[in-house]
Parts: structure tokens; sequence; C-alpha cells
């Protein structure tokens, strides 16, 4: 390493432990960064998005990584997410909250700090560029290629695939029986890994999550809210939430209507049912329904930090709303408007 200043070679520290290298020519010192990426992590249908290195590239060549690269001078690391997934893979993405940052130090070019963002597909193929990424494939958390990229990737990876293993309760493995607590192993059974008790035979079946969703329309208008929590902070939603193990599915959209919004809705009819994977805390069940305003008074609560009624040409863009399977009912709504008009 030279000096770039008057080209002499730089001196390491007389010391034990990492510091900045010196000139003797010069006396300059040369602070070395950490160098940054950022990734997306990429589900669909409960299954991780990687792509595999080229033969070619000289780090971590042939193994397995998330769609990632270097931040770009004045480059925000979300923007660079997005941008690494679309030339890597084909798909354009959206990215949410930074789900972990690794520090790494078994790259060749450096020791860095690598970001990890939530994405979700918006469009495109999956299509890899052929150059920097030979193959790209979803792999569900039991079927993760090998070898796994190191820079901060592999540590990124297997902390999803734990996440994805526990989300039945996010954070909290389930370790023993709940009939006879011995330990529970994972075998194969039904047709795939599971958590087993030799005990006395439990076998768990892990869960999908039920929620909600309210298209509550009032005066041609459609009710959102701005949510004050993650997933989806900041942005805007319709009301929802999840339904609780012992309430009717219509119970519980009366129940988060009025809690976030302070609006009594009467159910006018069953919009749709979807299956979504865009939720960090676990895939689920999403039940729509349509619904009429019949008392309260609009005030924001709960999850809500705001809640208002937008006519179809006010509608936030998109990329402002929190869900995918709320944009689709706010697109639909918004496009019914405009087909009704004379």
């Amino acid at each position: 390493m030279y000096c770039s200043q008057c080209g002499s070679r730089l001196v390491e520290p007389q010391r034990e432990g990492p510091g900045p290298a010196a000139c003797p020519s010069c006396g300059g010192v040369v602070h070395q960064q950490l160098k940054v990426g950022a990734a997306a992590l990429v589900e669909r249908d409960g299954a991780l998005l990687l792509g595999q290195r080229a033969a070619g590239d000289g780090a971590f060549p042939g193994t397995w990584n998330l769609p990632a690269g270097y931040c770009e001078p004045g480059e925000p690391p979300p923007v660079t997410a997005t941008r690494e997934a679309a030339e890597e893979t084909g798909l354009d993405v959206e990215v949410g909250r930074l789900v972990g940052a690794y520090f790494f130090d078994d790259d060749p070019r450096g020791d860095g700090l690598l970001l990890v963002y939530e994405a979700s597909v918006t469009g495109g193929s999956l299509r890899p560029d052929g150059q920097e990424t030979a193959a790209a494939r979803f792999f569900e958390p039991g079927e993760l290629p090998e070898p796994l990229c190191g820079g901060g990737h592999d540590q990124a990876i297997e902390a999803w695939r734990v996440r994805a293993l526990d989300r039945w309760q996010p954070g909290v493995p389930m370790r023993y029986c709940p009939h006879c607590t011995r330990p529970l192993e994972e075998r194969e059974a039904f047709g795939r890994v599971r958590l087993l008790c030799d005990g006395c035979g439990f076998v768990h079946f892990r869960e999908l999550k039920v929620g909600v969703t309210l298209q509550v329309e009032h005066d041609d208008k459609l009710l959102l809210i701005q949510r004050d929590v993650e997933p989806g902070l900041g942005k805007w939603a319709l009301p929802s939430g999840f339904v609780e193990w012992d309430e009717a599915p219509k119970t519980a959209a009366v129940r988060e209507c009025q809690e976030e919004t302070g609006l009594e809705v009467e159910i006018l009819a069953l919009l749709e049912v979807r299956y979504y994977t865009d939720d960090f805390r676990g895939p689920g069940i999403n039940i729509a329904y349509r619904a009429a305003v019949a008392g309260g008074q609009l005030q924001a609560a709960d999850d809500a930090r705001m809640a208002r009624f937008f006519q179809a040409a006010e509608l936030p863009p998109a990329r402002e709303i929190a869900f995918l399977t709320h944009r689709r009912i706010v697109q639909g709504w918004r496009q019914s408007k405009a087909i009704d008009r004379p």
C-alpha cells in the first residue's frame, strides 16, 4: 500500500491491534474505512432469492449470495440494494426495513459491513445477468444451497433460515414438546422436515397467521391509516390486523377498525381471501371485507399515526402503501372509481 500524496510505501502501526497506516516520508496517516455493502432479502412464498456468483469472480466464486453490492458515493444503501437486485437478477424490488447489519473480515477486498434490507418483488422477471451472477432462484429454508458466500452473506442467510423456521412465534424457537416436555427433534414427517417428539409422538405443524383488512368507503372516499409501527412505519394502509384465537374474522375486522380509526363499521361483503408472504412476522392468509361507516368519530389511535378518507385522485402512490395485498385492493378501488365516472 502506497501513500496517495508522495508515493512512498506506507508503514503499518508498531503496536498490537488495528490502526492507521503512516507514510514515513511525508508523515501522512491513512485511516482505512470499512467497505459498506447493501443487500436485498427477497422472499416469495416462504422462499429466499439467492444468486450464484460467476466462476470468474475474484471474490467467493461459485458461492451463493443475496443480491448485493457496494454502495456508490452519494448512493443511499436502500437504493444500492434495489439497483443491485435489478442488475443481478432482473427483478424489480421495493426495499423495506433494515433487518440486519453484518460485519465481515473474510473478504480479500477488505473488511466491511453488509446492510441487509427486507424487499418484495414489484416487477421484472428472474433473469441472472450472466456476468456477476451465473444463476438465480428461490430456496426454502430447509433447501439452502452450498457453499454460501462470505462477506456477511452467510451470516444474513443463516439468520433468515432461523427466523423462517421459527416464524410460528418470531424469535422464540420451539424446543420442547408442549404435551410431555421432552426435547423436540427435526425429522421428516408428512413430506417435509418438522419438529417431532419421540416421547408422545407429537408433531408440530406450523400455522399461517390470519389477518383481516377493511375497504371502508364513505361519501365516495376510501379510508386509509398511516402506520405508526413496523412493518410499514410511516406508510399508508387499509385498517387491518390479526384475528385473535377466539374471535371470528368479521368481529376482528370491526374491532381493528374501531381501534385504529375510532369508527364503527358494518361489514357489507367479503372482498377477497389472499395468501401473503411480504410480512417479516411470517406468511399468512388475509381476509378482506367491504364495509360502511355505521358510527363513531374519525380519530387515529393504536397502530395508526393518522387516519383520513381519500378521493380516488388523492390516493398515495403504490410505493407509499405498506403491503402488497393492500396495494392491490387500493388500486382496484381506484380503477372502479374511474370506470364509474360518466
